[in-house]
């Protein structure tokens, strides 16, 4: 049938970019780590003229448990990471009282693309949120940003 359209259930982004301010560790009250970071990723093209243009986006990215200790201990802003997660979007009331929407990465793997980091210590393979933590004991009012 012509409008029966059966559409995959798919959310993903692979997306590399740097940091663009230190992590900001937290815990949910349940004591659960959770990192906040903000990535710049950016765009080139070149337009009909053949001029080379460049567009600089931004995101945040959500790191949970294990995953979020070692973003706070090990990243700092400028560092290159690759982000492995899916989309989010959370809605809120601000202080003002308004209507407040963002879309965020949760992530579910991230490679450090440094040799070395703060602490000295070698390189270490990425953390995969997945094998950590399920996604369902995370509700939007444990995010405490």
């Amino acid at each position: 049938m012509a409008g029966d359209l059966r559409l995959p259930q798919v959310n993903t982004i692979v997306i590399a970019g740097r940091i663009t301010r230190e992590v900001e560790l937290r815990y949910t009250q349940g004591g659960t780590p959770v990192a906040g970071m903000s990535l710049a990723f950016s765009r080139y093209y070149r337009d009909q003229a053949g001029e080379g243009h460049e567009e600089s986006h931004f995101i945040d990215v959500v790191a949970w448990s294990k995953l979020a200790e070692r973003c706070a201990a090990e990243l700092h802003k400028g560092s290159p990471i690759l982000v492995e997660g899916r989309l989010q979007t959370r809605n809120w009331v601000d202080k003002n009282n308004q209507n407040r929407k963002s879309v965020e990465i949760q992530a579910n793997n991230i490679h450090f693309l440094e040799w070395g980091n703060r602490s000295g210590n070698d390189y270490q393979p990425p953390v995969n949120q997945r094998e950590e933590m399920p996604q369902s004991d995370v509700t939007d009012d444990d995010v405490p940003f």
